[in-house]
C-alpha cells in the first residue's frame, strides 16, 4: 500500500449524501436523481472521483469520495458539491468532510 504524505499536493475529502428536505419515495426513482449522476460524472471528468455510492443500510444515503488538487481548498470543493442539481433542488443534503488519508492502495 502506498502512503500518502502531508505535501504531497493531494488532498482528499468525503461527500457524505443524505435525503434533501424536498425527498420523498424512492430516491433512485425520482427524476432529478439524474442530476446526481450528472454531477458525478462532471468528479470523473475533472480526475477527482475515486468512489461513489449509496450505503447498503440507508435507504436515499451515500458517499462520494474525491481526491483533488491540495490548491483548490475544501471551500471550493464544497462549492462545487453544493452546485449539485440534486441539493440544489433539496433532493439531497451534502456534508462535505475533509479526509485525512494516511494509507492508500494503489
Amino acid at each position: 500500500m502506498a502512503s500518502e504524505k502531508a505535501g504531497s499536493g493531494v488532498a482528499w475529502a468525503a461527500l457524505v449524501h443524505t435525503p434533501g428536505p424536498t425527498a420523498s419515495g424512492p430516491m433512485f426513482q425520482d427524476p432529478r436523481f439524474a442530476h446526481h449522476i450528472a454531477f458525478l460524472r462532471s468528479l470523473d471528468e475533472m480526475g477527482w472521483l475515486v468512489a461513489a455510492g449509496s450505503f447498503a443500510d440507508a435507504d436515499g444515503e451515500g458517499m462520494t469520495v474525491v481526491r483533488y488538487p491540495e490548491s483548490v481548498g475544501l471551500d471550493e470543493v464544497e462549492g462545487i458539491a453544493r452546485a449539485d442539481e440534486a441539493v440544489v433542488s433539496g433532493l439531497l443534503s451534502v456534508c462535505v468532510r475533509p479526509w485525512r488519508v494516511v494509507m492508500a492502495g494503489d
